[in-house]
This record gives structure tokens, sequence and C-alpha cells, in this order.
């Protein structure tokens, strides 16, 4: 048979899309266009509303341009809403088990599969992508107030063992690999017996092999925990800060275990480490009784830290959380204000981030080429277009002469 998967969401959802298409394709089914294709699987995500809506939008989209297809819709929606008008409807448990379900209709979710799975699965790269996303990590039990993916994800920590990472790395360099972004749920939380993030890290870092290392979404104390790996040349300067707001009174609300003082101490310590450091970040606007103040203090807060991007969220309130039934719930209009002035401060600082770069050498991984232009990253997670010749999955060197988007 023939087969697509589409993914909505984070880099954890795209690494198990990972898996779900090596097991179809050692089950002898072959990838192909969701036009084409006898099985669509789209692997949902539900962190806000829209994204559920999104995701539930484009099952029905496929459903139209394909109607032979039998669409299987899986993921975080299945646990976060009813969900019964596809052919076939799997819970997270049950999408890294696609081949048990492949012949069967109807739904098939387990509410507590977190109890009982692990992550002892690894794939040897993503489809089409010179760089590759690794799951170490299941799960979160911070309780953050805004946060329903403890009940999509569940409150138990799975995290992958060790030796299973640096032998998935192995497997990953060997099938052409140069980039590895470490993901979960909350790679913070990483533990393999006495083996913590920290020590994780380390002992990838010690693997010789031309490769470099990215690590996924952290918050502000974990990443000032890690400073010392950064002198490693592997390991990339750029850390996406969950951050989620500049106002420690919205901090303490949203459940958030540190401030606004945390959040600028680990900028200052990775800027003296490299003043062109990358920090990118999420903030959530618009959070249960966030004042002008508070909003001012994050706008300020994100000027000071100098950021290279900013992912701005408007809150959206999540069934099953306890934000969702806070007092002091912000209009829809102050919430779109305030997301168009924080998108309007991404534009400039971003912009002020990438001026940094100007006339310096940087080695950029190369992720697609067309005519005499190949595109990539480089380590600051800043994408360049050059003129030269060279394959996808290799590193290019090239001096940065101006910036034109």
């Amino acid at each position: 048979m023939r087969y697509y998967v589409h993914t909505l969401g984070c880099k954890f959802n795209q690494y198990e899309s990972a898996q779900i298409d090596k097991l179809l394709r050692y089950s002898g089914n072959v990838r192909s266009k969701p036009e084409d294709a006898d099985i669509i699987v789209i692997n949902s995500c539900a962190v806000t509303q829209e994204a559920s809506r999104k995701s539930l939008q484009m099952a029905r989209h496929f459903q139209k341009i394909n109607l032979n297809s039998k669409i299987i819709f899986t993921g975080c929606v299945v646990h976060d809403r009813k969900v019964d008008d596809f052919t076939l409807i799997l819970g997270n448990g049950e999408k890294l088990r696609i081949s048990d379900f492949i012949d069967k209709t109807g739904l098939f979710s387990d509410p507590i599969y977190h109890l009982k799975d692990d992550l002892k699965y690894t794939i040897e790269k993503m489809p089409n992508h010179t760089r590759a996303f690794l799951g170490i990590e299941n799960g979160c039990n911070w309780g953050c107030s805004y946060c329903a993916i403890p009940h999509f994800r569940g409150t138990r920590i799975r995290s992958k063992p060790l030796r299973t990472v640096i032998e998935e790395i192995q497997e990953m360099i060997r099938s052409g690999i140069k980039e590895i972004v470490l993901t979960g749920i909350n790679i913070a939380l990483y533990k393999d017996g006495n083996v913590d993030l920290h020590d994780l890290v380390e002992s990838i870092l010690e693997l010789e092999s031309d490769f470099r290392l990215r690590l996924g979404s952290l918050d502000p104390l974990s990443a000032a925990n890690l400073s010392d790996l950064f002198e490693n040349p592997k390991l990339c300067h750029h850390i996406h800060l969950s951050m989620q707001s500049g106002s420690d009174d919205v901090l303490k609300r949203m459940n958030r275990h540190y401030s606004s003082q945390d959040i600028l101490n680990v900028v200052k310590i990775f800027k003296n480490m490299d003043n062109k450091f990358a920090f990118s970040t999420d903030v959530i606007v618009g959070f249960p009784g966030e004042t002008e103040k508070d909003f001012q203090e994050t706008y300020d807060l994100l000027k000071e830290m100098q950021v290279s991007r900013i992912h701005v969220f408007p809150f959206s309130a999540k069934p099953h959380t306890l934000a969702s039934t806070m007092k002091g719930q912000i209009k829809e209009e102050i919430k779109k204000k305030r997301v168009k002035i924080l998108k309007s401060l991404a534009r400039e600082l971003s912009k002020n981030y990438l001026k940094k770069l100007e006339g310096t050498l940087q080695r950029i991984l190369v992720e697609h080429t067309k005519n005499d232009t190949v595109e990539g990253l480089d380590q600051y997670y800043v994408r360049h277009k050059v003129k030269c010749e060279a394959k996808e999955g290799n590193f290019v060197e090239c001096k940065i002469e101006g910036v034109h988007s």
C-alpha cells in the first residue's frame, strides 16, 4: 500500500511521525503523495484550541482531495476531544503500534497508556531531512496552570536509556545525519537511573564524528545548569527558552518555577560566552489577570534579552487546566492587540540579531539545493541562502555579507 504521513505540532510529534513512517515502510508499504496514498496518517496537535482546530481541518482537507484513502487520525487531539468522523482513530499509545491497527476501523485509545509505554524504539533519520530530531523523554509533571499536555502525554516521566540514545545517534550519523536535535515533552526531566540531561549531553559530545548537537526547548534554570557544556564546539549556540512571560506575577499564576531575573541571568551567562549566542522563545499573551503593566514587563524583558526569535501565542483556555477556570480572563481584542505589538518587536529584534552576523564566517548545514544556490541553518538557528556548489547533508562555510530578509 501507499501511505502519506502529515504532522502538526511539536518536534517530538515529528519524531514520533518518523517512527510511524518507519513502521509502515518496514511493513512493505511505500511512501507517496497524499493524492495517491491508500493510507493518510494525520499526527495531530492539541497544545492550543487553534492547533486542535487546524489538525481536524487538515484531516478533512485530505479526505476531500483523496476520496479513496483511509484516513488514520492520531495524536493529542484524540485525548483532547471526541473525534469520530475518520476511518481509524488512534491515541498516542496506539500510534506507535500502527501496524497492529492498520486493517481495523473505529477508535482505539487507552487513556492510561503512559503508565506502561517506553522510549526504546529508534529511527535512522527523518524522512526527507538532513537534520534529525531524537526523542529522549516523554511526559511532564510540572503542573503549569495553562498546560493540558500532561492530560495528553501523562505525568509519568519516560526517558530513553542512555545506551539506546548513543546507539541511535551512531545510526543517524551512519545514515548521513549531521545535526541532531534532542527533543521531548520536557527534556529537563530526563533521567536514566543516575544519568540526567547534563550527563546525557556530555556523553553524546564525546562521540567522535563530524556532527553537531542542538538542544530542544528548555526552561531558564535548566538551561543555566548546562552552560559548561557549550564550550564544546559540537553543541550549537542556540537555545529555545520556554519563557512564557516576563512578569513575575504572571509567572507565579502560571506555576512556572523561575523569575524574570532568572531569565536575564541565563541570557547573561551565555552572551558572555558568545555575544552572538541565540535565544528564541515562547511567549503567551493575555494570560488571565495579565495587566498592561505585566505585558509591558514582558515587552521590556524581551528587548533587554535581545532574542533572535519570538513565538507569540494568545492565551487559549484549554479544558483540564487550572487557568481555564481563573478569574480575570482577557478579552480577545486585547489579546490580538498584544500579539500584534510583540510580533512587531519580534521583527525588530530579529533584524537586530541578524546584523550581528554580518561579516562573520558561518558553518551551514545544507538542507536544500537549487541550481547554484544552497539553503540551510547555521549553529545559531539562522537560515542562509548561499551561492555555491555543495551537496545536501554536507557542511559549507561562508562569509555573511548582508541581511536581506
